[in-house]
C-alpha cells in the first residue's frame, strides 16, 4: 500500500523534469538561430527564456563557433560587394547596337564624344520611351536654282520634205529610213532612158547649130570687110548679117533646150536638200512618181528644238540665253543642257501664254524628235546658301516654321525662306549652318516636345 502511494507521487515529478529538459533544449536552439541572424559582432543578449536583456554565460566553444560564423558571413558579403563592383566595371556599351546615326557611332568610337555623354543620352532615351520618333538632319550650305518648269515636245531644227521634180519610174532606192545623209546625197534613182535619148539628140542639134553659127559668123565677118572696101553691095552685106543673127538665135535655142534636158537628167537622181536623218521614205522600186510628189523626209537633229508655252506672268522673268535642263521619263537618268533661243513677243489671247523655243544640243543622239519632255528654265541661281528639305517646313498663319533639335527636345522656330528647287528650299533667316532640324515626323510635334531619334 505504501509502495503504491510512492509510485503514484513519482510519476508526476518525472513528467515535470522531462518538460523542463525539453524546454531548455528548445531555448538553446532558438538562441543559436538568433546568433546567426544577428549583424556583424552585435549578437543580441537573451535570458534563459529567450527574452532580450538577459545576461547569459557563453561557453568557450560556443564563442569560437559564433566568431567563425560571423567571419564566414562577412566573407560572403565581401564577395558579393566585390562581384558587384567587378560587374559594373565589366559592363560595356555596344555602340554598334545603339539606335543613332553612323556618324555619331564613329565619333563615339574615336573618342570625340565621351562615354559619359553616351550614358546620359541613353538615360534620356529611357526617360522618353513614349516620345515621338523623328529623323533629324544637319543644316548645310549648298547651291540652289529656281526653275520655271514647262512641258513640250522635241522637234528637229529642220524638217525637209523631198519632192520628185520629174515624172518617171523608180529605178533604185539608195537610202533607207534612219540613214544619215549629207546635203546633196543621192536618195533614189529614177529611170532616165527616155530622157537620155532626148538629151543625146539635143546635144547633136546643139553641135550642128554651133557649126552653123561659126560658118555664118565667118561669112558675116568677111562681108563686113568687103563692105568697107565697097566690094560688095549693101544688100549682100545685110543678107550675111541676117544669116549670122539667125544662126546665133538657133544656136542659143538649141543650147537652152540642151540645158533643160541636162537638168531633167539630173532630176532622175533624187538628192537630199539638207543634212540630217531620213525619217520617211514614201516610194518603192517600180513605182511611177509624178512631178512635185512627196517622196522622202529628212530631219536635222542638231540642234533639237522644244517649243513650250509659258504663262504671261512667268514670261516676264525669261530672256534669251537662259540655261535650261531637259529631262524625259524615258531617259530619266540623263538630263540634257539647253538654252532659251527665241521668245515670241506676242501673247496668245486665248491661252494667255507666250511661246518659248528652247535649243538643245545632244551629241549622244539619245534625245529623239517626238519625245515628251520636261523643261526647267533656270530663272534664279544662288550659291553657298543655307538649304533644308521642304518636308521639314511647316506653315501656320502665313508664317514658316521648323523644329530645331537639341538634347532630345525640339523647339519651334520661325524662319524666312527664299527660292525652291524640287524638294529643297532656301532659308534666308532663322537657321545657322550645323544646327539639327527634324525632317521626318514634324506633323505631331509641338514646341518643347521630347522626341526619340531614329536612324
Amino acid at each position: 500500500m505504501h509502495r503504491k502511494r510512492i509510485a503514484n507521487n513519482f510519476i508526476p515529478v518525472l513528467m515535470v523534469l522531462l518538460l523542463v529538459f525539453f524546454t531548455a533544449g528548445c531555448g538553446k536552439k532558438s538562441e543559436d538561430k538568433g546568433k546567426e541572424k544577428a549583424p556583424h559582432g552585435d549578437t543580441a543578449k537573451t535570458d534563459r527564456g529567450g527574452h532580450p536583456g538577459g545576461d547569459q554565460k557563453k561557453m568557450p566553444g560556443q564563442d569560437r563557433a559564433g566568431k567563425a560564423d560571423r567571419s564566414k558571413d562577412g566573407e560572403k558579403r565581401g564577395d558579393r560587394g566585390r562581384g558587384g563592383e567587378e560587374g559594373k566595371k565589366e559592363e560595356k556599351i555596344d555602340v554598334d547596337k545603339l539606335d543613332i546615326p553612323d556618324r555619331m557611332k564613329e565619333a563615339i568610337k574615336s573618342g570625340r564624344i565621351p562615354m559619359e555623354r553616351v550614358k546620359q543620352y541613353l538615360e534620356m532615351q529611357k526617360g522618353s520611351a513614349n516620345a515621338p520618333l523623328v529623323k533629324i538632319e544637319r543644316v548645310a550650305r549648298k547651291s540652289l536654282n529656281s526653275y520655271l518648269v514647262l512641258n513640250g515636245t522635241v522637234e528637229p531644227e529642220r524638217l525637209v520634205k523631198v519632192y520628185s521634180r520629174l515624172s518617171a519610174y523608180v529605178k533604185k532606192l539608195v537610202q533607207e529610213e534612219g540613214a544619215f545623209v549629207k546635203k546633196g546625197s543621192v536618195l533614189a534613182l529614177l529611170d532616165d532612158t527616155e530622157i537620155r535619148i532626148t538629151h543625146q539628140q539635143a546635144k547633136i542639134q546643139l553641135e550642128q547649130a554651133k557649126l552653123s553659127l561659126e560658118e555664118q559668123k565667118s561669112t558675116y565677118d568677111r562681108s563686113r570687110e568687103l563692105k568697107k572696101s565697097e566690094m560688095i553691095s549693101e544688100q549682100d552685106y545685110q543678107t550675111a548679117e541676117a544669116n549670122y543673127r539667125n544662126a546665133k538665135l538657133e544656136h542659143d535655142n538649141k543650147l537652152e533646150n540642151f540645158k533643160n534636158l541636162e537638168l531633167q537628167l539630173s532630176y532622175t537622181r533624187i538628192k537630199s536638200p539638207a543634212e540630217g536623218y531620213v525619217t520617211e521614205r514614201l516610194l518603192e522600186v517600180g513605182d511611177r512618181v509624178n512631178t512635185n510628189q512627196h517622196v522622202y523626209t529628212v530631219e536635222d537633229f542638231n540642234p533639237l528644238l522644244i517649243k513650250v508655252y509659258a504663262p504671261s506672268s512667268d514670261a516676264l522673268q525669261l530672256k534669251e540665253g537662259l540655261k535650261a535642263i531637259v529631262t524625259s521619263d524615258i531617259l530619266a537618268d540623263r538630263p540634257f543642257d539647253g538654252s532659251v533661243k527665241l521668245i515670241n513677243p506676242r501673247i496668245d489671247v486665248q491661252t494667255g501664254t507666250v511661246k518659248v523655243t528652247v535649243e538643245v544640243y545632244d551629241k549622244t543622239e539619245n534625245l529623239k524628235p517626238g519625245m515628251f519632255v520636261e523643261v526647267k528654265i533656270i530663272v534664279g541661281e544662288k550659291e553657298d546658301t543655307i538649304v533644308i528639305p521642304r518636308k521639314s517646313v511647316t506653315y501656320k498663319q502665313d508664317k514658316t516654321y521648323v523644329f530645331v533639335f537639341k538634347r532630345m527636345e525640339v523647339s519651334k522656330r520661325e524662319i524666312k525662306v527664299g527660292i525652291t528647287e524640287e524638294d529643297q528650299i532656301e532659308v534666308l533667316e532663322g537657321l545657322n549652318e550645323g544646327e539639327a532640324i527634324v525632317i521626318v515626323g514634324v506633323e505631331s510635334l509641338k514646341d518643347k516636345s521630347k522626341v526619340r531619334v531614329s536612324r
